[in-house]
């Protein structure tokens, strides 16, 4: 495909018939002054009829010619930039991230350019020609030209700097009023709770008013200018009608010089005026098409088309650096899998699971180290090939606006209406859509809230497997299901690993970590340990299941989390509960008595004493003397106390009441607090 460098190139054959157009149309400026002239000093003079009759058939013929060339013009300068305009999109749309949107930019601001501005920009060329006929007329016009420029030159200056603060007053309450009206699209029905709403919506109207005022100051300040200029072109031409008057009266000038020079000169006072505006679109114009010629990527040239991927996943020494003084978001990852094998993803949030994601996939690149899909990097995969061998999943997925079924099929403008239906049964979504309002041709744009987010996220799924595709990405892809969902979501995985479809998954909810093959634990950014998915999640399990939290945090979701994902059996709803409750009353008696600083962590570990049992243990590298409030809190439980205890003393005597044990322990330069917890809860005695 060609680049945007071989696109602008194309336009080069357009120059010279443009040049030669604007020849055209510049000379017929002449036809009226000339005509003029011929008429009031030769046939006034003379009464000649057939000479009026000659220079009124050549007037005709020339305004005839110039319309005919001013049509083709603009015909041709239509066409050119929206030529240019879908040839150099449809390469520059290929891009990823920033480069796309600066690129599209430059091309929008290109091809408006050559539309509505390039005639002017024409004429400027022959600005010397028309001072040139003033001149041969009679030297004195060229200082009513003078003149006239500078006045024009000091009221587009001053306009400017008068206007620029009210202008860009009024572009930043523009783009306040937008914030504020997309947050208002997105909290949608929660927008009327906590006044979020009206106080969105008041922002909105706030930031409209001060549009509104600056936009006015500016107009004002540029309509008093615009009829200031208005006035300097009147008066140039009254003065140039003046002088020529004049000069007839002395001789130095014959009439019709008079009517010629007065018609010249207000057209060259206009290209003048016009330049002037034309300034800014010119110099941005020059500015995008220099960066577009400047790209001599050729955007898919470089690019590999494969047509018959097997699922084999290489990944080598995968690096993505991060700000100076700061670990890397990944550092040296590498692994392989086999066609069909799932692979699982494990780690604390904030540890690189998304990063190695995005990497993997080709959606964001490590700039040091490779991913072989079969032999190929991805990076040098073709869209096409990309398109129809990977599919992703995000976190938290979005459905754009249109029906359903175009969601699952991508847009696509060959839309296989038999793989949609296929694709949504697989994801177990077909039941779902059914039973919309218009089933798969339900608008998402027109009806927005339809769907939850866990079944926009199931939907999602069909998507990504809507081109059957021989590797799947998906991050935490049950994190906002339900049992049902995940049930259905570990089906269609197992479904897909039997066709020989690769898997890779970020985990941070553990239902479906069993059905991975193998599995990775990262840890800021590295990876720690690799293998068979038994091993790896069996050493997680039996032996040291553990959790770090900063002091600083206030939410204990993740560690609700990571307490219920310990059970697994059926029944255990209320063990399960009881120990999330223990970890937090735990979590927030340690955390207040301790500084809440950003350094300092709670490392948690969770333990199966046996199969009715288990045991927390929050430890933290830092002295602690708290065996006197320990002591206080037991009496006052022992003695049935109705004594009201503080916040910290509360979540102990928590603990203590729903724990089979609890101690309190303090050696050297580390402090611990240990709870048992049974599956039939049995107090402790104290």
């Amino acid at each position: 495909m060609k680049s945007t460098h071989d696109t602008l190139a194309a336009l080069k054959p357009l120059v010279l018939p443009l040049i030669l157009f604007a020849c055209v149309t510049n000379l017929a400026v002449l036809v009226s002054p000339l005509f003029m002239m011929q008429v009031l000093d030769r046939v006034v003079p003379s009464g000649n009829m057939n000479t009026l009759f000659l220079l009124c058939l050549l007037a005709f013929g020339a305004l005839v010619v110039n319309g005919v060339v001013e049509f083709l013009r603009d015909q041709l300068l239509s066409s050119s930039s929206s030529w240019f305009e879908e040839n150099a999109a449809r390469q520059i749309i290929l891009r990823r991230g920033p480069a796309r949107l600066d690129g599209l930019r430059d091309v929008s601001t290109l091809r408006d350019f050559i539309s509505h501005r390039a005639k002017t920009a024409l004429d400027i060329p022959w600005m010397p020609f028309f001072i040139a006929a003033v001149f041969l007329i009679h030297p004195a016009f060229l200082l009513l030209l003078a003149l006239g420029t500078l006045a024009l030159v000091g009221l587009k200056a001053a306009s400017s700097f008068l206007a620029s603060r009210d202008a860009s007053l009024a572009q930043a309450a523009h783009s306040k009023s937008l914030e504020a009206l997309r947050a208002l699209e997105r909290e949608g029905p929660m927008a009327d709770l906590m006044s979020i709403g009206q106080n969105l919506s008041g922002r909105y109207v706030s930031a409209l008013e001060a549009q509104a005022s600056a936009s006015d100051a500016a107009s004002r300040v540029e309509q008093s200018f615009d009829a200031a200029a208005r006035f300097v072109r009147q008066a140039v031409q009254l003065a140039t009608l003046s002088l020529g008057a004049y000069l007839v009266t002395q001789s130095a000038l014959s009439a019709g010089g008079m009517i010629g020079a007065s018609i010249i000169l207000s057209k060259t006072i206009g290209i003048i005026e016009g330049s002037l505006g034309l300034a800014p679109q010119l110099r941005a114009a020059l500015a995008s098409g220099l960066t577009l010629w400047k790209d001599s990527r050729t955007d898919d040239g470089f690019k590999t088309a494969v047509h018959d991927l097997g699922g084999a996943l290489n990944v080598q020494a995968l690096t993505y650096p991060k700000a100076p003084g700061h670990a890397p978001r990944l550092e040296r990852v590498t692994f392989k899998l086999a066609a069909g094998e799932c692979l699982a993803i494990l780690g604390e949030s904030g540890s690189g699971k998304t990063t190695l994601l995005n990497a993997l996939c080709g959606a964001d690149p490590a700039p040091i180290g490779n991913v072989f899909l079969d032999e190929t990097d991805v990076r040098t995969l073709d869209e096409t090939t990309r398109a129809r061998a990977i599919g992703y999943l995000p976190q938290q997925a979005q459905l754009l606006s249109g029906t359903v079924a175009e969601n699952i099929a991508c847009f696509a403008q060959d839309r296989d209406d038999a793989k949609v239906v296929r694709a949504a049964r697989l994801a177990g979504v077909h039941g779902l859509i059914s039973a919309l309002p218009n089933s798969y041709e339900t608008d998402i744009g027109k009806e927005p809230f339809a769907l939850s987010a866990g079944q926009v996220q199931r939907i999602a799924f069909a998507r990504a497997i809507y081109q059957e595709p021989k590797y799947l990405f998906l991050d935490e892809p049950n994190a906002l299901l339900d049992h049902l969902g995940e049930r259905q979501l570990g089906d269609a995985i197992m479904r897909l690993k039997r066709a020989g479809v690769t898997v890779v998954m970020t985990v941070h909810r553990m239902a479906i970590v069993n059905l991975a093959d193998r599995a990775a634990v990262l840890e800021r950014g590295r990876m720690i340990e690799f293998g068979p998915r038994a091993e790896i999640v069996g050493r997680m399990a039996n032996s040291h299941r553990r959790l770090k939290l900063a002091a600083t945090r206030t939410d204990v979701n993740d560690l609700i989390d990571w307490v219920q994902g310990q059970f697994v059996r059926d029944g255990d709803e209320d063990f399960r509960r009881r120990a999330a409750v223990i970890a937090c009353e735990m979590f927030n008696f340690a955390r207040t008595n301790g500084p809440i600083e950003d350094d300092r962590y709670l490392s948690f570990e969770f333990q199966f004493v046996d199969d009715t049992t288990c045991s927390i243990t929050i430890t933290e590298p830092r002295k602690s003397k708290l065996e006197k409030k320990v002591h206080k809190v037991r009496g006052l439980l022992r003695d049935n106390s109705e004594e009201e205890m503080p916040g910290d003393e509360a979540s102990l005597a928590t603990v203590i009441k729903l724990s089979e044990r609890f101690e309190h322990r303090s050696k050297g330069d580390e402090s611990a607090f240990f709870a048992e917890i049974a599956e039939h809860q049995g107090r402790q005695s104290a």
